[in-house]
């Protein structure tokens, strides 16, 4: 519980055996519920997250943004976190980001991992992407997004009832930022996190995601702006 309301943790997982070694011996107590989707995987994610006795659900239509909305579909939580499995991201850092979002009451808060903690965290080729994505949603949407791919995210859950997602891959992650910043009523900001080197394979195609995303930022400006 955060206060006093309950809080659900979604990890999106596609092969994240080494990630999940370390992030969850970190889930804070405060946790209420803890989502490990297994988005096919073929090593032992999810027994890795069954030894610490955490709820798995399968999801096999392959996608990020797919795992994501599962997940979500089977939270509970008035709070709901959303954190990439790969223990780039801080579990830790949790707590203070709920104070951040009870004190400057809002609705939605995305962790901005810019300026990097840690330069050798991300490619040099990744970063550039992140910026020049992050720019273009700055500047189409007119929001104060700094990092729009960041992969932890916390929100009230009643956000879910205001915007419709639907995208089933990598660009999920700036679908639900865009929509949320754009949504009268829904109240959002950013909060700096610390950013760590990855454990196990690069899911992020550098070529084929990055020009998806880029794509999917001109459809969602087609759907948003008309």
């Amino acid at each position: 519980m955060i206060g006093q309301f309950s809080l659900s943790l979604i990890l999106p997982c596609c092969n994240e055996e080494e990630g999940l070694r370390r992030l969850l011996p970190q889930v804070p107590a405060f946790v209420d519920q803890v989502i490990v989707v297994d988005n096919a995987s073929t090593d032992k994610t999810a027994q890795v997250a069954a030894d610490y006795r955490f709820r798995v659900v399968g999801e096999s239509r392959k996608g990020y943004g797919s795992a994501l909305l599962k997940g979500l579909r089977e939270s509970n939580g008035q709070i709901l976190a959303i954190i990439d499995a790969d223990g780039s991201y801080p579990v830790t850092m949790l707590k203070e980001i709920c104070a951040f979002m009870q004190r400057e009451d809002l609705d939605f808060v995305s962790g901005c991992r810019f300026p990097l903690s840690d330069p050798k965290a991300m490619p040099f080729v990744n970063l550039i992407s992140n910026y020049f994505i992050s720019f273009l949603s700055r500047s189409f949407f007119k929001i104060p997004l700094r990092d729009s791919q960041s992969g932890m995210m916390v929100f009230k859950s009643r956000v879910m009832e205001k915007i419709q997602l639907r995208n089933i891959g990598m660009g999920f992650s700036q679908e639900i930022k865009i929509k949320a910043w754009t949504c009268p009523g829904i109240r959002c900001g950013e909060y700096r996190i610390s950013y760590f080197p990855r454990f196990g394979k690069v899911k992020f195609r550098k070529l084929r995601d990055g020009l998806g995303n880029f794509f999917d930022l001109l459809s969602l400006r087609k759907e948003l702006l008309v």
